[in-house]
């Protein structure tokens, strides 16, 4: 369930096409990505994308055909409105555009909300009042499937704008109507990139984004962090009166070293804290579920090596390498049987075997918890490099947490999150 629209038609050259898309993205603030055959050009987070491609008829100087789609949902109609006005800029000849809102045909912004977007919300909310009392944990609405998982906790829906209760939803509709809750689900609910855009932008990402850690640990963290407050100060100035998260603008503030700017004004009320990386997350690695601490960021080692890395250097460092065996089931491999404290657990779907042993690195005495899991052909090496033997029983308890998921199960998440 998902509202967006599809275009079609003729372009002179993609070098034409691409340079007018990058003219009008540096003017509207958007940014552009892509690649030979086609283009990306990101207007807000939540998929607010606009994506183009291009191939040629006949000859391959062409002439060419462009194609492309935008899918408004979760982000609201503030990005329909713009990616519709992006692509009328744009030199496509003979463009045809399938927009099932009508938006495109006749600009009357308020009736597209009101007849499209306004009931999306609304089975959201039907959705969630239909599970209210059911003792339901891990429900989400428009949630990533490819990032982490946030903690389950009863009762509760996680979305990109934060968590909710189930009945919570309900409960601003009933106050104050769907405008007051599209105000809040939406991002871009505007006509245009007002004071509430940029306050949503920075509660999506104080929730999906923000590790809570001091700017001073990676790029990542700086770059975070200061857009958040950059967001937070620029709503304040457009709008002084707009409710604004301020426990958690003092808390980056702090994290980033920066000295507090905004003016006394109202606060944004809201019945959790912002930020799924507070606490723990859940990554998925194929059939693997591995939970770890929020803070912990994740970057590729290697081709086949995937890595997490915490606060500091004495944090434990985890890594994950699967393999998949070319017939049959996987099994154990005799690599962990002189390790300490060896013990086996099964999985639903699977089993995991796990011991310690001390290393040896660079004249550094490290502790490093070796573990394997196997389910189906696959076989997932999980290791955790420990700097003091006092962090094993911690390793020990995160291990306890690893879970196998399998592809029929994987198959059923996808298709229920449609």
């Amino acid at each position: 369930m998902s509202i967006g629209l599809t275009f079609a038609g003729r372009i002179e050259s993609p070098s034409a096409l691409a340079e007018a898309v990058k003219i009008l993205a540096d003017q509207r603030g958007y940014l552009v990505g892509g690649g030979t055959a086609g283009l990306r050009v990101a207007m807000c987070p939540l998929g607010g994308e606009l994506n183009l491609f291009w191939r040629p008829v006949g000859e391959p100087t062409g002439p060419w055909l462009a194609r492309g789609a935008c899918l408004s949902t979760p982000a609201g109609a503030g990005l329909h409105r713009a990616a519709v006005e992006l692509l009328e800029s744009l030199p496509i000849r003979d463009l045809t555009v399938e927009d099932e809102t009508g938006f495109y045909r006749v600009r009357d912004f308020r009736r597209m909300k009101e007849e499209h977007f306004y009931p999306w919300l609304r089975t959201l909310v039907d959705v969630c009042r239909q599970e209210q009392g059911k003792g339901v944990s891990g429900m989400q609405l428009c949630w990533d499937l490819e990032q982490y998982a946030p903690e389950d906790i009863l009762d509760t829906v996680v979305t990109p704008m934060g968590r909710f209760r189930l009945d919570e939803l309900a409960d601003i509709v009933e106050a104050g109507g769907i405008q007051a809750l599209a105000d809040r689900f939406f991002l871009w609910d505007g006509r245009t990139q007002d004071a509430r855009f940029y306050r949503n932008r920075a509660i999506n990402a104080l929730w999906e984004k923000c590790y809570f850690a001091p700017s001073t640990r990676s790029l990542e963290d700086t770059a975070v962090n200061a857009a958040i407050l950059d967001d937070l100060e620029r709503a304040a100035k457009l709008d002084p009166a707009l409710p604004l998260p301020r426990a958690s603008y003092e808390e980056v503030c702090a994290l980033a070293d920066r000295t507090p700017a905004l003016p006394d004004g109202p606060v944004l009320e809201e019945a959790f804290s912002p930020g799924y990386r507070k606490g723990a997350v859940t990554h998925s690695l194929g059939a693997l579920r591995l939970t770890l601490p929020g803070v912990y960021r994740y970057e590729r080692e290697s081709e086949s090596v995937h890595l997490w890395g915490g606060l500091t250097p004495d944090d434990p460092v985890w890594r994950v390498v699967p393999y998949q065996v070319r017939e049959g089931e996987a099994g154990f491999t005799d690599n962990l049987s002189a390790l300490n404290g060896a013990e086996d657990r099964e999985l639903k779907g699977g089993a995991l075997r796990w011991g310690w042993r001390e290393v040896r690195e660079e004249g550094q005495r490290l502790f490093l918890a070796e573990c394997e899991v196997i389910t189906g052909p696959a076989l997932f090496l999980v290791t955790a490099t420990c700097t003091a033997p006092a962090d094993l029983g911690a390793v020990a308890g995160l291990i306890g947490r690893i879970q196998v998921v399998s592809t029929a199960a994987r198959k059923e998440t996808v298709q229920a999150q449609k």
